[in-house]
Parts: structure tokens; sequence; C-alpha cells
């Protein structure tokens, strides 16, 4: 059966933002994408999940549909979008699915609305601004490609040409270049906060941390599991072993099965 999406959107008082809902069919579930990506990066799991759980899907601030606001787009701006979208539009307490950005963003929020929160899943993202901005630096030379070829100067056919794949064409067409101005020029102000020491202690909830396979191209590294796992009062890890960073749209079987495995026990 084809599950009923609709597209609506909730202005915070600061941005409009765009998102996807399924049919109100249990708990509020949230699910926040990656960077340079979209709410529809999660549209391969959601028809298993809209049977037992109400779905949102937002897109983040200068992606897919959601408003642009150059010059700001630090992790905090991006949590403080969705603790408004969670007061103002979902039901709580609300458990939150994000994936790699928007793994780093569920913990933010998790932190500072604490009363809205039933559980974070993690996916891959990293635990601690270092790991992340060591990441950045990597793959900087490929953030300054994609901000050449985003917001829709180029034709989605011409991204696909330049990058070799049309999914990521079709989400950088419609990002904020300046999204991703402040990973390339700025990356500490962007992650301005982001202190696993500091944030980790203050989330009780229950906590996965989905970790892709380092050997796969995975993100989240062993030592800061280990170090999660301290902090954390109430933390689960699985190992995705040979899944990659992109997690369910490369392995959508093994990992909707942890992901479904994690919530049955909730």
């Amino acid at each position: 059966m084809r599950l009923e999406i609709h597209e609506q959107a909730f202005d915070t008082g600061i941005v409009t933002i765009h998102y996807a809902e399924g049919p109100a069919s249990g708990p509020s579930l949230v699910l926040l994408h990656g960077g340079s990506n979209s709410w529809r990066s999660f549209e391969i799991l959601m028809p298993d999940l809209a049977a037992d759980w109400h779905l949102y899907a937002p897109d983040l601030r200068g992606h897919g549909k959601s408003g642009r606001l150059p010059g700001a787009y630090r992790l905090q701006d991006y949590a403080e979008d969705v603790i408004a979208f969670l007061q103002g539009q979902v039901a709580a307490p609300a458990v939150i699915f994000g994936h790699s950005l928007g793994g780093m963003v569920a913990l933010l929020v998790a932190a500072q609305c604490p009363d809205h929160i039933r559980a974070v899943l993690v996916g891959d993202a990293p635990l601690s601004a270092g790991c992340w901005l060591g990441h950045l630096r990597r793959t900087r030379d490929d953030l300054v490609a994609w901000r050449d070829l985003a917001g829709g100067v180029h034709t989605p056919e011409e991204i696909s040409e330049a990058v070799g794949d049309t999914w990521l064409a079709q989400n950088l067409y419609r990002n904020d270049p300046d999204m991703l101005t402040i990973l390339i020029d700025d990356p500490e102000r962007a992650a301005a906060g982001y202190d696993a020491t500091l944030l980790l202690p203050l989330i009780h909830c229950p906590v996965l941390l989905l970790q892709a396979d380092p050997q796969a191209g995975g993100v989240l590294t062993d030592a800061e599991v280990e170090q999660g796992l301290t902090l954390l009062s109430d933390p689960t890890h699985i190992l995705l072993e040979g899944v990659g960073h992109g997690l369910h749209n490369e392995q959508k079987d093994v990992v909707l099965q942890a992901i479904q495995g994690f919530l049955n026990a909730l």
C-alpha cells in the first residue's frame, strides 16, 4: 500500500521549515537528514516505520524546500529550528532519529529540550566537534566543489554530470551554497557548543549509537563510541559491519532491523 505523505510548512518565527508528515499511527518519530540532503533521504524507510509511528521529516534550514538564512548555519541554529518545530507541531514526547548532521542536531536538541524527547537514535554522526572538524577537513575539496554547484545556478542535469550522482545533484540544486560556506571557511563557528563532555551527560533518555563500519566509510569512530557509552546515562551501541555512512540508503534491511529493534524496546 502506498504511504500517504503530506508536505507542509512551519514558521518558527525566524525561518520557514518545510516538512513531510505521515499518518497519525502512533507516537511521534522525527527524522533529521544529513548535510546536503533533504527529508526524502528517509523515503526508503518511511513505509516500514509509518505503521507504528507518526512520522515527521523536516528539511533543515538551507536544505530542500526550507528557508535560507545566509550566515546562520551553525549546529545550534539547526537545533533551535528543530526545538521550535517540536514545541509547535509535534506531540511530546518524541523520538528523534538523526543521520549524520541530523544526528548531531538531535543530540543538541535532546540536551536542550529534554521534556520533549523520549529517545534519540544517532545515525553515524560525530559525537564531538573535534571528530566533525577532522571529517570536514578531509572532505573540504568536495565541499568546495559542491558549493560551486549548489543553489540553482546550474541545472540538476549539469550538476549530476559534474558529481556523477543524480540524488546528490537534486539536493545541491536546492541547497543554499552559504550552508556549505561556513563548513569551508569557518567550521569552528559552525561547531561552537558541540562538546561531548558537556553535552552527552545532559541527555538522560535512551540513546542508540548506530555506527557505520569505519572500514566502509563510517564517520563515528570507535574512540567516540567508547566515550559516548561512558558519558550517556542510557546508551545502546550497534556496529553495522559492512555498512557505510549512507546507512539506510546503502543497506536498508540491516539498518531497519537495528532501528526497529531499538524502537520496539522503548
